[in-house]
């Protein structure tokens, strides 16, 4: 019965969702983070986004570095494509997850149905796809630029036919990234990149979504079914059914949270951190704590859009503008740019939420500015004019 749910306040149900997702650790020592730490990260979060954007550095790594603090960045290359302890497919979106939950996205290979255009493509290349396997199957891994022939562009990225067409093959289950250099993509065979024991296990597409919903929930200790659909991309009416299931055995609890109408569920008999959360951390965009927009104003009362594709003259924030966490709270949001030629952290707007302090708020931002920078070899911070929080910002900065 609806009486019989368990209730939490607002303010516990973000501690709860902070710390599931890893924030609330201990950052081991400077210079001592090991593969080890990587599997704790994988662990917790299940997925890492990837995106090609470079202002500030590559999506992927940046949550590695607000959950340990510095690394070197080699280690998560080395990690994911050297030890093959990741694989990179679209679970949320384009993605690295643990090897071992392929299993849980074969359903997709296999349902996968290209898009119009791409359909078109390879009606005009016929045996192209087949041409391209045996290519790599007797050459080894290739990225696009190791084909002579790319054929025509396409669509508004100006995509090659050479780049559909693997793409396609990916897509399916037949290739796998095997590499990256820089940011472009090496395919291979998907036997040789995936253990042959990881491969050969069959899962029902339902057993697949439960197990995603339970590895989903475990990421986010407290969340709504929209959430909890939104984390592998899954249908929220798909999301139900799993839903019901983990929550007749067990394996997940429904909860209420203050303020929040959508059902909502947690992992069982979970409680709220006893102790204030002294989480602190500069998160990318692409973070999975800050996937779902919606859940960012409903649990957080943060509303955030990132604002790279709006005219620079409409942004209200900036182009790359970055959430700060502070314990169980987004308290600010800054606008970054590495400029490597300067060799300087560019900050060009800061903006401090309502309500929070701008002195306590301001020193803790300017040391993780400064960890961020020496991160990525960067000697200075330079804070620009736009939003009323960077002159509190500065003079932080300064006093470092």
């Amino acid at each position: 019965m609806a009486d019989d749910l368990r209730s939490f306040s607002i303010d516990e149900a973000r501690s709860i969702a902070i710390s599931a997702q890893g924030f609330a650790d201990p950052r081991p020592a400077p210079g001592s983070v090991t593969s080890d730490d990587l599997d704790r990260v994988m662990r917790t979060v299940n997925i890492v986004q990837i995106d090609t954007i470079n202002v500030l550095v590559r999506t992927q790594y940046m949550p590695f570095f607000s959950r340990l603090g510095p690394y070197p960045l080699e280690m998560l290359h080395r990690y994911a494509y050297e030890e093959r302890k990741l694989f990179e497919y679209y679970a949320h979106a384009a993605a690295l997850t643990p090897m071992a939950h392929l299993p849980l996205l074969r359903h997709r290979m296999s349902e996968w149905k290209p898009w119009r255009q791409w359909t078109e493509v390879m009606d005009e290349s016929p045996g192209l796809l087949e041409s391209m396997l045996g290519e790599i199957r007797t050459n080894g891994p290739m990225e696009v630029a190791d084909f002579d022939h790319k054929g025509e562009r396409y669509g508004y990225w100006s995509t090659s036919t050479t780049k559909l067409a693997l793409e396609t093959l990916m897509f399916q289950g037949r290739f796998a990234v095997s590499d990256r250099i820089n940011s472009a993509r090496r395919y291979d065979l998907i036997e040789r990149v995936v253990p042959e024991n990881i491969l050969n296990i069959d899962l029902s597409r339902e057993e697949a979504c439960r197990r995603m919903m339970k590895l989903a929930i475990s990421s986010l200790g407290i969340a709504t079914d929209y959430d909890l659909a939104d984390y592998y991309r899954i249908r929220r009416g798909e999301a139900q059914a799993p839903l019901k299931s983990l929550a007749e055995t067990g394996e997940i609890e429904r909860v209420r949270v203050e303020g929040i109408a959508s059902p909502t569920y947690a992992l069982p008999g979970i409680e709220p951190p006893s102790e204030h959360l002294n989480a602190c951390a500069i998160v990318s965009p692409f973070d999975s704590v800050a996937w779902h927009r919606n859940r960012l104003e409903w649990f957080f009362d943060f509303y955030y859009k990132i604002e790279i594709y709006v005219p620079p003259k409409k942004r209200r924030y900036g182009y790359y503008v970055m959430p700060f966490i502070l314990g169980n709270r987004f308290v600010a949001r800054v606008d970054l740019k590495a400029d490597r030629k300067a060799s300087a952290l560019r900050v060009p707007g800061a903006f401090l939420e309502e309500g929070c302090d701008d002195e306590l708020v301001s020193g803790r931002l300017a040391r993780e500015l400064r960890l961020l920078a020496d991160w990525l070899g960067l000697d200075r911070i330079v804070i620009g004019r736009r939003g009323k929080f960077t002159s509190a910002l500065r003079a932080a900065v300064k006093s470092l």
